[in-house]
């Protein structure tokens, strides 16, 4: 009776685990079904992109996180720059403009190194060691510093300060900035370098025969809703065109692949010259 009992249970685990293994294989099945979707997509969008002559780098296929963060409007900056000196500034639309009474001459045209004094003194700049230096969002006649976050670069016009450039010295500066940064949500996943370019193109966002120059990841800003405004991982990227030479930035949502609208303000979003 008990040699019955343990065939019959010996019976019952035998069908379970058959059961399961069969439910895994479909699953895996189904995966890879989708992947291989995948990836005849992209194949496909990239043949597309070839016969429209459009050249692009060696795209990445790395994936990251990042979260929605939110900040509000405030004084931080108007109340800091109480300490300037050496320079005549002014604000509007909480954006600090300021013409040094003493332009700043560099070396070699090497300006950054004359700026990490500048950056790292309060009485000259206002949070300067919160800044990093940008080439790509530099050009011949301005120099871009970016806000740095505890979750990343910012790179939007909220949080920036772009030096120009006259007669090779540094005559003045425009600067935003923004603190007290919430976390809305938990760390979700972004989309790879590949596909955010893959995505650009299927906007029609990318004309024949242009060039893909670069492409980086950091925040930007979404929406403005409630005094408060809504930042996102967004990939930026930089294309040429084939026929004036300039270079245009795009932004595609690195949560969900959607192209996003240039604003009105932001600097970092404009176009700028090869």
């Amino acid at each position: 009776m008990d040699f019955k009992r343990i065939e019959v249970i010996f019976l019952i685990v035998f069908v379970c685990l058959n059961i399961f293994l069969f439910t895994s294989y479909k699953q895996n099945q189904h995966v890879e079904t989708v992947n291989n979707d995948d990836v005849s997509q992209s194949t496909m969008i990239l043949r597309e992109m070839h016969e429209d002559q459009i050249t692009i780098p060696k795209l990445a296929t790395k994936v990251h996180s990042g979260y929605y963060l939110s900040s509000q409007p405030n004084e931080t900056l108007q109340n800091a720059s109480q300490k300037l000196q050496n320079q005549r500034y002014s604000f509007s639309n909480d954006r600090l403009y300021s013409r040094l009474v003493r332009p700043i001459n560099a070396k070699n045209g090497k300006y950054t190194e004359e700026l990490k004094e500048i950056l790292a003194n309060p009485r000259m700049i206002a949070f300067g060691k919160h800044y990093r230096y940008s080439k790509l969002f530099s050009t011949t006649d301005r120099i871009v510093y970016t806000q740095k976050l505890p979750e990343g670069n910012l790179y939007d016009a909220h949080g920036e300060i772009i030096f120009q450039i006259s007669g090779k010295q540094i005559v003045s500066y425009e600067q935003t900035y923004i603190n007290k940064v919430a976390t809305l949500r938990e760390k979700e996943a972004t989309i790879t370098e590949k596909q955010a370019v893959l995505a650009l193109y299927s906007n029609n966002a990318i004309a024949n025969g242009a060039t893909i120059k670069w492409t980086t990841l950091g925040y930007s800003r979404l929406l403005d809703a409630n005094n408060s405004s809504v930042y996102i991982p967004t990939w930026f990227i930089a294309v040429e065109n084939k026929n004036s030479g300039n270079v245009q930035i795009k932004r595609i949502n690195a949560f969900s692949s959607v192209l996003m609208k240039a604003t009105d303000d932001a600097n970092l979003s404009s176009s700028t010259s090869s």
